[in-house]
């Protein structure tokens, strides 16, 4: 089942954002690497350099799919996060991120979604899986402190 043309905070259990797909060359992976400001060999030496596991989670946040979208005045709150590491990616390949919504649920008075994102390489590896719930406010949500 496709989410994709629905706004974000409506997609249900089942629902998906579309994927997206993204390689780490070694610029980018370097270029990430000064903004963390961890230089780490196990990230820059030769090609067994691994990419930075925070890159990984970085783009596996499901605002990076090419189908996220909100109404104006309405922000996504990433309120618990699991990262389950099963492999390391490599400087070098391609990644592919999935988006599924595992469980809705209100609470508050506030809607909460949670959403498990795998990332594989080119191969097919799994080398993390995210599980985030997020929530939704503003527009026509309550505001924080309301």
């Amino acid at each position: 089942m496709t989410g994709e043309n629905k706004r974000s905070d409506l997609l249900v259990v089942g629902d998906e954002f579309a994927p997206l797909e993204f390689h780490v060359t070694p610029e980018f992976s370097e270029n990430y690497l000064h903004a963390v400001e961890d230089h780490h060999p196990r990230y820059t030496e030769g090609p067994g350099a691994i990419v930075h596991p925070a890159l990984l989670i970085v783009f596996s946040n499901n605002t990076r799919s090419p189908s996220f979208s909100l109404d104006p005045g309405t922000a996504a709150i990433q309120t618990h996060e699991l990262v389950e590491y099963h492999a390391p990616g490599r400087v070098g390949s391609t990644f592919h991120v999935t988006f599924r919504v595992v469980d809705t649920y209100e609470k508050r008075g506030r809607p909460y979604q949670v959403v498990e994102a795998p990332v594989v390489d080119e191969n097919g590896a799994p080398i993390i899986t995210r599980t985030t719930t997020y929530t939704y406010v503003g527009g026509p949500y309550p505001r924080i402190g309301s």
